[in-house]
């Protein structure tokens, strides 16, 4: 395929599905085209508000699994290169050089002219903040999509159902999925914390 020109589906409306998650209960069936950009905004609110809750302030070390402030930079992150991606897809920039597994190798984070931080020691105000520009300038560019562009396939790929729409929605899982991981990892720091307390208050 000529990695130039600009694709379209042959499948029209019937891209690659994604399958349920039953970990995060994320069904992708469910979210209609003209419903995934609020979609998407109502996901990075959820991520905002547990940005924004006081315990986030203290930044795990050692933990074998991110802690939900490095997830939400995560996320903020997969929303800027996320929209990198979709104009590149659409012919609105530069087609940026790709990994075996189709992620850009460049973008906003990559090009940033100073090293940036370990996740862990971002601020979380910050991060919060950020996460809803990005997440705000992606929504609206893809409440503009048409049914065309919907279908436009990425031309670095060569399967030609990985359009637009399950790249999409394959975002809005990883999304929801990480949401979902750092409300049970808050949670059980929490009722850590709270055992402790009343342990050392006996």
């Amino acid at each position: 395929m000529n990695s130039t020109t600009r694709t379209r589906s042959p499948l029209g409306h019937a891209p690659a599905l994604l399958p349920d998650c039953r970990r995060c209960g994320f069904n992708s069936r469910l979210i209609r085209q003209d419903a995934i950009a609020d979609t998407l905004r109502a996901y990075c609110a959820a991520w905002q508000r547990l940005l924004l809750a006081p315990r986030l302030g203290c930044r795990r070390r050692g933990a074998p699994a991110w802690s939900p402030l490095e997830c939400g930079c995560h996320v903020r992150d997969m929303c800027l290169l996320f929209h990198l991606r979709l104009d590149a897809i659409l012919g609105q920039s530069p087609i940026a050089p790709s990994g075996p597994d189709g992620t850009p190798t460049t973008g906003a984070v990559s090009d940033c002219p100073h090293p940036l931080p370990p996740y862990r020691d971002e601020e979380p105000r910050r991060v919060a903040e950020e996460l809803e520009r990005a997440a705000e300038a992606l929504a609206r560019r893809l409440a503009t999509l048409t049914a065309d562009d919907w279908d436009r396939d990425d031309p670095r790929l060569a399967d030609p159902r990985l359009t637009v729409d399950f790249f999409t929605r394959h975002l809005l899982h990883d999304i929801a999925h990480d949401l979902g991981e750092a409300v049970r990892d808050d949670g059980a720091d929490a009722a850590h914390t709270q055992n402790a307390a009343r342990r050392n208050s006996e």
